[in-house]
């Protein structure tokens, strides 16, 4: 099949274009022709290598940096011209023979966009793909949701690990599993003779319990040689400053090392590819509902974890590949941590092979299947 990534949401680097970049991927290893469809004068971060169709209604309008008012106007002008990216879509996949479309990073006001639009009465398939849907979303979605079922044509996939719809949801949603964000080019490293344990993303103060992995350089009796990778980006000018503090008061061990900038396209997977086991401390309530990419990038790379209850607990509960951690006490932390590391080298070989389970269930493959 032709299948079209309809993508108005960013240009820059970042989560949409990498999800792109894996659907993209999967659709051709699966024997289908992916091409992207975008505003018109849109240029992207990267260069997926397919064929482009430019659509009318107007450039892609990002919120980077706006507020208060202008972001209430941006918001409008956003809608208005989604309608418009709606319709021209449709004249697009008419005349250039396309078989599907795919909306990959969808939220319920694209389906309020949709009813305003042509494109719910052709015939060319729309996949809405949704990352989720959280309790309070959940009213919101299912509203939209029945208003979309005369329109056969428009399906609505909703990536997530649980069923929180039962027998409330519509006979045009479906619940699909999340894919492994793991580019094809990229290949696991073998490992070095330091187990090497990363955490990626932003540094935000108080967040995450960085501070109790640093402290366990110190306080943990760990038997084998350890290295800590720690990205700390900061996304303030006050974290800027405190990240300085905690990268100058750490320079001369070498038993850690900061990254102190965002990690894009490559660099990122290079990254995750780089170390044995990837940290996960994550506690926020919407990671119950909303999957995490990089969690199901650590298991693309079959990388073992150190995760909580609360991140998409469903593939710990299936797959054994890693531990918990406690975020609420450090000493249980501590503990945790060293009984991690010092049986690493005995527990290798089942969190490997749970790892090799679990990327067949979420491989991009059977995520086409289910898609379609």
């Amino acid at each position: 099949m032709k299948v079209a990534i309809l993508e108005t949401v960013k240009a820059s680097a970042g989560f949409e274009l990498e999800f792109d970049r894996i659907i993209i991927e999967a659709l051709q290893e699966a024997g289908h022709e992916p091409v992207m469809m975008m505003p018109a004068g849109t240029v992207l971060d990267q260069n997926f290598d397919v064929p482009k169709y430019e659509l009318s209604g107007g450039s892609i309008i990002s919120y980077d940096g706006v507020k208060g008012l202008k972001k209430v106007w941006y918001s409008y002008l956003r809608e208005t011209r989604r309608v418009k990216w709606f319709d021209s879509a449709l004249e697009v996949a008419e005349k250039e023979g396309i078989d599907a479309i795919l909306l990959t990073t969808a939220t319920y006001r694209y389906l309020r966009a949709l009813k305003k639009s042509k494109l719910r009465l052709g015939n060319v398939p729309v996949n809405f793909i949704f990352l989720g849907v959280n309790p309070s979303e959940k009213p919101k979605f299912l509203k939209k949701a029945k208003e979309c079922l005369p329109y056969k044509n428009i399906h609505l996939c909703v990536t997530t690990l649980r069923d929180d719809f039962g027998n409330e949801k519509p006979d045009n949603v479906k619940l699909i599993k999340p894919p492994v964000m793991i580019p094809a080019g990229c290949k696991s490293k073998s490992a070095a003779d330091v187990l090497r344990i990363g955490f990626f993303g932003h540094y935000r103060k108080g967040e995450k319990n960085i501070g109790w992995l640093l402290n366990s350089i110190t306080g943990a009796q760990f038997k084998i040689p350890v290295k800590f990778i720690i990205q700390l980006a900061p996304t303030t000018e006050e974290d800027r400053q405190e990240v300085e503090k905690i990268v100058d008061g750490w320079k001369n061990d070498k038993r850690v090392e900061f990254i102190s900038h965002k990690l894009l396209k490559d660099d990122w997977y290079n990254a995750i590819q780089s170390v044995d086991v990837v940290y996960l401390p994550y506690t926020a309530e919407r990671y119950l509902y909303n999957w995490s990419a990089i969690y199901f990038t650590a298991i693309g790379a079959k990388k073992p974890v150190l995760t909580t209850k609360t991140l998409n607990p469903e593939v710990m509960e299936k797959y054994s590949i890693g531990e918990y951690i406690d975020t609420t006490d450090y000493e249980i932390f501590r503990n945790q941590l060293e009984e991690f590391v010092n049986n690493y080298e005995t527990n290798k070989a089942h969190y490997n092979d749970a790892l090799e389970k679990a990327n067949q269930e979420y491989s991009k493959s059977a995520f086409i299947r289910s898609l379609f």
